[in-house]
């Protein structure tokens, strides 16, 4: 199944079934894949990106990253490239506290923070154009005017979205509790048969047990 936006607005237009409201649900639905975003790492959120200091800026240690709407750094690292075209990689560097920094020397930066969303302060100036490999966790900016916009929650979490958009609906524009009772308990029900999430099997949260069936007889899928 290939969702449109277009399409999966009509949806939570007929589930809602109220047409003086159908203007109100593309920023609903927006607003409920933002939500799921803020609560939820979901594996199309990690990203990979390459971004260069430039030795020559008027702050070097400053590097841009407008364009992209970073939830947060799992890694960030030097990269370099040699004659013959091979990469290697230095370690990872760490974050820290701007308040810690007591001087900002001209070197090999060796650690970072975040400047709100709009830049990455690195710890030294670095001397020489230098570039860096990141690993990021990313929000999607959805667009809700773009009919023809598709994304990842509109066709593997169709329900888990359509139950928090009516959620949002009922609790906003409709303003009746009755409703947002109703799809609160589709959408408990719905997020606890999701996919489990990547932290709770990290964690050891989750325990996975396989079963056999009880009249198989494939001796090889027992082994």
């Amino acid at each position: 199944m290939l969702l449109d936006l277009s399409e999966f607005h009509v949806m939570v237009q007929d589930a809602l079934g109220r047409p003086a409201l159908n203007a109100r649900v593309p920023k609903r639905v927006a607003m409920a894949a933002g939500w799921l975003e803020r609560r939820f790492l979901f594996q199309y959120m990690r990203t990979w990106r390459s971004l260069t200091a430039i030795a020559t800026a008027d702050y070097p240690y400053i590097i841009s990253t407008t364009g992209l709407n970073i939830k947060g750094i799992e890694l960030m690292r030097i990269k370099t490239t040699d004659d013959d075209g091979g990469i290697s990689f230095g370690r990872p560097m760490d974050k820290v506290n701007p308040a810690d920094r007591e001087t900002r020397s001209v070197g090999v930066p060796e650690s970072y923070w975040i400047n709100g969303r709009t830049s990455i302060i690195l710890n030294s100036v670095p001397d020489e154009d230098t570039d860096f490999e990141l690993h990021l966790q990313e929000y999607t900016t959805w667009n809700y005017e773009d009919d023809s916009f598709t994304h990842w929650l509109l066709d593997n979490a169709t329900q888990l979205l359509l139950c928090r958009t009516l959620m949002m609906m009922a609790a906003g524009p409709a303003k009746d509790s009755d409703l947002y009772a109703t799809w609160k308990t589709d959408f408990d029900l719905e997020l606890s048969t999701f996919t489990i999430s990547e932290e709770e099997i990290q964690s050891g949260e989750f325990v996975q047990v396989w079963e056999p069936p009880e009249h198989s007889t494939d001796t090889d899928s027992v082994r």
